[in-house]
């Protein structure tokens, strides 16, 4: 045995290199963590797309109109009317939302007249229009379809939220036919006038902001998630709740309050402006009591709240302990008061 030789090729053994592992650094773990992010991100966001459309698309099967539609300047709207009797109750229905928000009011004073709710162009069953939703036009229509409808003035106008504006500009557009008028959890007054060209810019592209995000939000599915569970807490019956989700979660729905606040807002101003002084006209405020405490306890919303009610020589002011922006309506209880 040759023990020369072999110690040799031990020690040749010994002094060759051993390849350790490289370490890999902090950026190459960034990015492997980067990229299987946006993965998930991008599979969550297909998947929440397909699930919006077929939800939709079930939606518009399952979810027929409950009243009437009628062409109006070129576009299908949608009105139900229950109960019989005059002064016809006109309803409208706040910012997102449509006619069946109104499911338990309508049904408690169709016994005592005829109570009619509707849906602006792009909410409930009403077709989309484009361009701005300049208030005066949106009021006009609506007068247009209680003609149609063969629902005779004179009227008593009842709006909630922003669709409290909505009423009393509606109410000083058509003095002679409407005899009375209740503002439900009015959206509070807006300013009056912008000081400036870049305010009115500043505005613009808030809501351009907004508008983005929700109108994202909606098409992948989570305003449809988010809302689940949102009406029944709310009061509303169980068995219209999803019928209500499904009105709202739409993409048609952001689109259409972004053209009623974005580029239609200085008309908005502008003919809330003018229908601030409604003589006496019977009118009703009433706030939900939430609403009201926040209103109280701050100083600049205070005055605001304030102002509604001398909008007439008649007015009375009215707060629904217990109720929130929603349940006012929604809850049966609430409801009736």
């Amino acid at each position: 045995m040759n023990t020369d030789t072999s110690g040799k090729e031990i020690m040749e053994e010994q002094r060759l290199p051993i390849n350790h592992p490289r370490k890999r650094g902090c950026l190459f773990t960034f990015l492997r963590v980067l990229k299987w992010f946006c993965i998930v991100l991008v599979a969550l966001i297909v998947l929440g797309v397909a699930y919006q459309t077929s939800a939709t698309e079930l939606d518009q099967r399952n979810y027929t109109p409950r009243g009437q539609l009628y062409m109006v300047n070129g576009h299908q709207m949608h009105i139900v009317c229950m109960g019989e009797g005059s002064p016809a109750v006109i309803l409208q229905a706040g910012a997102t939302a449509e006619s069946l928000w109104w499911y338990r009011v309508q049904n408690q004073l169709s016994s005592h007249s005829q109570v009619c709710a509707y849906d602006r162009p792009g909410m409930g069953w009403s077709e989309s229009v484009d361009g701005p939703l300049d208030p005066l036009t949106m009021d006009t229509e609506l007068h247009t379809l209680l003609d149609q409808a063969g629902v005779p003035a004179p009227y008593v106008v009842v709006g909630h939220s922003f669709g409290a504006i909505l009423s009393r500009i509606f109410a000083a557009q058509y003095p002679d036919e409407v005899i009375g008028a209740v503002l439900v959890d009015s959206q509070l007054v807006t300013p009056k006038h912008f000081a400036s060209q870049s305010e009115i810019d500043q505005n613009l592209a808030y809501w351009n902001g907004t508008q983005s995000l929700f109108s994202a939000l909606t098409r992948v599915g989570l305003m449809r998630l988010t809302q689940s569970g949102q009406f029944q807490g709310w009061g509303y019956p169980r068995e219209i709740a999803p019928e209500m989700i499904g009105l709202q979660a739409r993409n048609q729905v952001i689109e259409a309050y972004y053209a009623e606040n974005g580029p239609a807002f200085l008309a908005l101003q502008d003919a809330s402006a003018s229908a601030e002084n409604l003589g006496d006209l019977p009118l009703v405020v009433v706030w939900a009591g939430e609403t009201h405490a926040k209103n109280d306890a701050i100083s600049t919303l205070r005055p605001l709240a304030g102002e509604l009610s001398t909008y007439s020589a008649n007015s009375v002011t009215r707060i629904i302990e217990g109720a929130n922006h929603g349940s006012i309506l929604g809850n049966e209880r609430y409801a009736g008061q």
